[in-house]
């Protein structure tokens, strides 16, 4: 096998996606750069499609928690082929269709370009019965709400879940893993408009936050006994609430702050130690998968549990993931970034490349 495709030479030019200054998607601008040689451990990857997430806007914004170094790549959600590999590479070979997943600082490895050196641990190469869309759409989802909901609270089959920011990317997935599991879920969102794709989505019962009473209506499903894990994408006012619907030793997983970036979040540490609830107020999908950034290693075995797991699940059709709208070049790239910001969206948003 060649460690290079024969139709495309090394050093090229590719576009990459940055900004100079955080702030709004105006501050984000398409620049060329020349791809560097892939060292130990490291792979090129022709991207065919980017994705959205919540934590690209705050990462832009300045708000995420990590800083920015100027000038910034962005982007953790890429699907592609490989054309290159560097020396001491053992799990993935050219020609393989791979996804990133979020293992890795944004400051060293930026994945929204056209083209980008990725480490071979932050790799994925995904079943051959997706389409690189399905495939960029993936990885943050599934990833992360394994790690909180299968090693971290140990979920189990007929336990329930509340899923806040159900409509999110990551609420989606969150859904059809819980579902994978045999868990009931119950799905939180802002949106009446929304209740029918999270029903379709596997959710077995839907609750509008502002029109429904959250807690009143979680211990009315569960027959005044609470849930058994909460997997929270908000925070903000209403997580004390979400501690009094959660089951006695229940799992609390704060994993987002939508809710706090106006209002404080009052940490209720009282209802928890009264309930035995265990209250992980600041997952991170890096307590996993490691960031060297941040000082933490990766929990391989976890890892490997996670690959085998979304990749059957992906590969039988049991996971499927959910995109809500698909934006073509780099050119709509800025578009994308203002859409994912207005929050209509019901599942990923992608960047289609080719």
């Amino acid at each position: 096998m060649p460690s290079v495709l024969p139709s495309y030479g090394m050093n090229r030019n590719a576009k990459i996606v940055r900004f100079h200054q955080t702030g709004p998607p105006g501050v984000l601008r398409v620049e060329e750069e020349v791809l560097r040689t892939p060292e130990a451990g490291e792979v090129l990857v022709r991207t065919d499609i980017l994705g959205l997430s919540r934590v690209d806007l705050l990462w832009r914004e300045g708000s995420y928690f990590e800083q920015p170094v100027f000038p910034a790549g962005l982007g953790y959600d890429a699907a592609g082929v490989i054309e290159s590999v560097g020396p001491d590479v053992k799990t993935v070979r050219v020609g393989d269709r791979v996804s990133t997943f979020p293992a890795v600082s944004l400051r060293d490895y930026p994945a929204h370009a056209e083209a980008l050196i990725y480490p071979e641990n932050a790799l994925f190469a995904y079943p051959q019965n997706l389409d690189p869309r399905q495939a960029a759409s993936a990885n943050m989802g599934l990833f992360t709400a394994y790690f909180a909901l299968v090693e971290l609270a140990e979920l189990q089959p007929d336990q329930v879940v509340v899923i806040t920011a159900a409509s999110s990317s990551l609420g989606m997935a969150a859904i059809q893993l819980a579902k994978a599991f045999g868990a009931h879920c119950i799905a939180v969102t802002r949106s009446e408009g929304k209740r029918k794709r999270l029903i379709e989505a596997g959710a077995d019962y839907v609750v509008v936050a502002g029109a429904d009473d959250v807690s009143e209506t979680v211990l009315e499903i569960t027959e005044g006994e609470g849930a058994d894990v909460i997997y929270d994408g908000v925070a903000g006012p209403g997580l004390e609430e979400l501690v009094w619907a959660t089951r006695r030793f229940g799992s609390v997983i704060v994993y987002g702050y939508l809710g706090a970036m106006d209002a404080t979040t009052p940490l209720p540490l009282g209802a928890a130690f009264l309930r035995g609830i265990n209250l992980h107020a600041s997952f991170r999908i890096f307590d996993y998968t490691g960031n060297p950034k941040l000082r933490l290693c990766p929990n391989l075995a976890a890892i490997e549990r996670a690959k085998t797991f979304i990749s059957a699940g992906l590969a039988s059709g049991l996971l499927t993931p959910a995109i809500d709208r698909v934006f073509t070049g780099l050119e709509e790239y800025c578009v994308a970034h203002r859409y994912q910001a207005a929050n209509t969206h019901a599942g990923k948003v992608l960047v289609d490349l080719r």
